[in-house]
């Protein structure tokens, strides 16, 4: 387990992690991420408010970068302690080793998916407009579409997205493609949780409009959570080792329970592999050459 901190280490931590933060904000990969997170597919339609411009970004992280050090500073002399040099203190959560950051995952693949249900509510919202709002009204400008017109515009962009976000997962690692699959289930999820918990909320009416009653919507989370736990086992396999068979959908068409028996049977497997491996370790250990052991059997 990991050295836990003393009050004066946690000071200097802050400061180097507001520093890390800066690089951060600063690198070119930051800079496609925020790029990558509002997708202009057309007509200037972006998913979500407009990011806070790139250079203020920077000015900020470096501002709470001098607020931390400036901290740290009046906390050494307070206890009358020898400053720390500044490039040791931008070094220490690395020296430390507690600055492991995993996987970078989201950009353009999320942006795509957020994206591709708002055009998805916006044709929902079409559907259930007043014929008042498809009527071409007196004065210059482009004449309105018609509902159908205006549906079929929503519906391409969505094709055109969701070719986008096929081809991005084409070129993912597999256990890259199944977070970003789980990741858009778990969406579902709260959706479909929120529609339960407060049916009278704006985001829940395309909910209901979809699935009408709230049996239908309990069956709709009950698969959902199903091919989450789907999701979740793949992932554990990929983790341990353990090569994915065919995707579970095409194994299982029997719904949750069936579900709920794959998840244990991964799992199982997984626990097994593991056995497997902590026998080699010993065996090897002991002199034995595995490998040769494995050609004798």
């Amino acid at each position: 387990m990991a050295k836990a901190y003393s009050e004066y280490e946690h000071q200097i931590a802050a400061a180097s992690k507001a520093w890390r933060y800066y690089e951060w904000v600063c690198s070119d990969e930051y800079a496609q991420e925020q790029e990558d997170r509002h997708v202009v597919i057309a007509e200037g339609a972006y998913t979500g408010r407009p990011s806070v411009p790139l250079q203020k970004q920077k000015n900020r992280a470096l501002d709470e970068y001098k607020v931390a050090l400036e901290s740290l500073r009046e906390y050494e002399k307070e206890r009358h302690l020898k400053h720390m040099p500044e490039d040791d203190v931008k070094n220490f959560v690395q020296a430390q080793g507690h600055d492991a950051k995993g996987r970078k995952r989201g950009g353009r693949a999320l942006a795509l998916q957020k994206y591709i249900r708002r055009i998805e509510r916006q044709v929902e919202e079409t559907r259930e407009a007043p014929d008042s709002d498809f009527v071409r009204k007196d004065g210059r400008g482009r004449p309105p579409m018609s509902r159908a017109q205006k549906i079929r515009h929503f519906e391409r962009l969505i094709e055109k997205a969701k070719a986008e976000l096929l081809d991005i997962y084409t070129e993912m690692s597999e256990e890259d493609r199944i977070w970003h699959e789980m990741h858009d289930l778990k969406t579902d999820r709260r959706q479909l949780r929120l529609a339960l918990r407060d049916p009278d909320n704006n985001q829940s009416a395309r909910i209901w409009r979809q699935f009408e009653t709230a049996e239908k919507i309990e069956e709709a989370l009950t698969d959902v959570n199903a091919l989450i736990s789907k999701r979740e086992a793949e992932l554990k396999m990929i983790q341990a080792g353990i090569e994915l068979p065919k995707r579970a959908e095409d194994i299982d068409q029997d719904g949750p329970h069936s579900a709920e028996l794959y998840r244990r049977t991964l799992e199982h497997m997984i626990k097994e592999q593991r056995k497997i491996k902590k026998l080699e370790e010993e065996a090897e250990r002991l002199g034995i050459d595995v490998e040769k052991l494995k050609d004798l059997m």
